[in-house]
């Protein structure tokens, strides 16, 4: 069986992961189909592409790990292969694949990490690091030190990203130093529970720090 590339996107478009991961059974070129939706992040598709390859990893470890440990290697040649293009997205997809395998795959999460110093990257490591902080906090809580300088960083977006990340990960400790973002009213756009959103840092911070303070009264 042979899928189509505009058959994907529809899928992608209905967020139909479901049905992505039974085409896998039929068709093993979904995963790199996948990947090369994943160049355009101004798209929810791409960003939708970016999710999906998570899920679908997850399906495809049960079974045969050694190929998701391929198309990690191949995403990590691509962030460094110096000619750029889809590697830029590399960081964001193997945030997703190490989300979803985070026991098979944990080994991974410090190389994500350690690329954040690279300035193409830094947006996408920002939020991989964040997704994988969202279930699996302790694969990134080393990272916490190496986050807090971009809450000063000129670019809003990272600024953003970093305390959005802070939160996810579970850094209360930090909430004085996310504190002076609590008037930050440039707005970024991030995709967040699977869609692109348009936010204040201010309105990023103020989620973050109520997540973590919720936290700690739980505990």
């Amino acid at each position: 069986m042979i899928t189509s590339k505009e058959k994907i996107r529809k899928l992608l478009e209905e967020k139909k992961y479901d049905e992505l991961i039974k085409l896998y059974s039929g068709d093993r070129r979904i995963l790199n189909l996948l990947i090369s939706l994943t160049y355009d992040k101004q798209s929810l598709v791409c960003w939708h592409a970016i999710e999906a390859i998570g899920k679908v990893t997850k399906e495809i470890a049960k079974v045969n790990p050694d190929l998701v440990r391929n198309t990690i290697g191949r995403l990590l040649w691509m962030i460094r292969d110096e000619s750029g293009g889809i590697g830029w997205s590399s960081p964001e997809i193997l945030g997703e694949i190490v989300r979803n395998n985070s026991e098979l795959f944990q080994d991974i999460a410090p190389i994500i990490v350690s690329f954040l110093d690279e300035e193409m990257l830094s947006a996408g490591v920002l939020w991989a690091i964040g997704r994988i902080g969202g279930v699996s906090a302790g694969l990134v809580e080393d990272a916490i030190s190496v986050i807090l300088p971009y809450l000063n960083n000129p670019d809003q977006t990272l600024r953003g990203l970093a305390v959005w990340a802070l939160g996810e990960i579970g850094a209360s400790e930090n909430i004085g130093e996310m504190e002076k973002l609590r008037n930050d009213n440039n707005y970024i756009t991030f995709y967040d529970e699977g869609e692109l959103t348009r936010k204040t840092v201010g309105d990023i911070t103020e989620e973050a720090i109520t997540k973590l303070v919720k936290g700690q009264e739980i505990q």
